[in-house]
């Protein structure tokens, strides 16, 4: 049964991309490194940066235009970094660091086509970002719940506090609630919403949530104590 399976999804996934030893069609590792080259040359302030495997192959590229650089250094305290994005018929993730300008809207700062997503791929993309924002880190790191990219934020960036998207996690809670999550008018989308925002001292939350489990009979539910346990962000 799943429950007796030493690995996850996510595992099975990058095994299988590693096993394949997916790689670009010939020409387009070139036309993508002369495009990049082109407008290095065009403008110096350009950063990108590729990673080579054994077989010299591009797994990882990173990159970072001008504009992305000077809204990092003006709006960069606050880092979202996001990987739901699949335009490669490989599904080779796309990465980005997002933020908020002064006007509430969305910023990029980065991008990279990662090979995979394991904490090697993302500890050498967030080398990558910060390497071409002059070392400068953000005080706080938004993410989903991936266990690798809190291991590999760990690593690169031990003083940024890393906290869990909320959008992220209310997709992983009606994924996994189904009927007991009913949005966030109703059932337990709206008590979780409550959860972020309402409870501002941890006797109150803890009591809370508690009397959560009870009310809707959640006690067996794997998810609820994964998304506890990390609390804290």
């Amino acid at each position: 049964g799943r429950e007796c399976l030493g690995f996850t999804r996510q595992d099975l996934k990058n095994y299988l991309r590693t096993k394949r030893q997916k790689e670009l069609k010939f020409g387009e590792a070139g036309s993508l490194l002369a495009s990049f080259a082109d407008k290095s040359m065009k403008d110096s302030s350009f950063h990108f940066t590729v990673q080579l495997d054994v077989g010299e192959q591009i797994t990882n590229i990173f990159w970072a235009d001008p504009k992305m650089i000077i809204d990092y250094s003006v709006f960069g305290d606050f880092v979202s970094f996001d990987t739901t994005y699949r335009t490669h018929k490989d599904y080779r993730p796309l990465a980005v660091f997002l933020g908020f300008n002064n006007y509430r809207k969305s910023v990029i700062f980065g991008a990279a086509l990662l090979y995979d997503e394991t904490v090697a791929s993302f500890e050498w993309s967030f080398r990558s970002f910060l390497d071409s924002m002059s070392g400068k880190k953000p005080k706080t790191f938004f993410t989903d719940q991936d266990p690798a990219m809190a291991k590999a934020i760990s690593l690169v960036m031990p003083g940024t506090f890393h906290r869990i998207c909320t959008w992220h996690m209310k997709q992983n809670a009606i994924k996994l609630l189904g009927s007991k999550y009913v949005g966030d008018h109703g059932g337990s989308g709206a008590e979780l919403s409550k959860f972020i925002y309402n409870y501002e001292d941890e006797e109150s939350f803890c009591i809370a949530w508690e009397e959560m489990l009870d009310r809707f009979d959640v006690h067996d539910n794997r998810w609820f104590p994964t998304i506890y346990g990390v609390r804290e962000k």
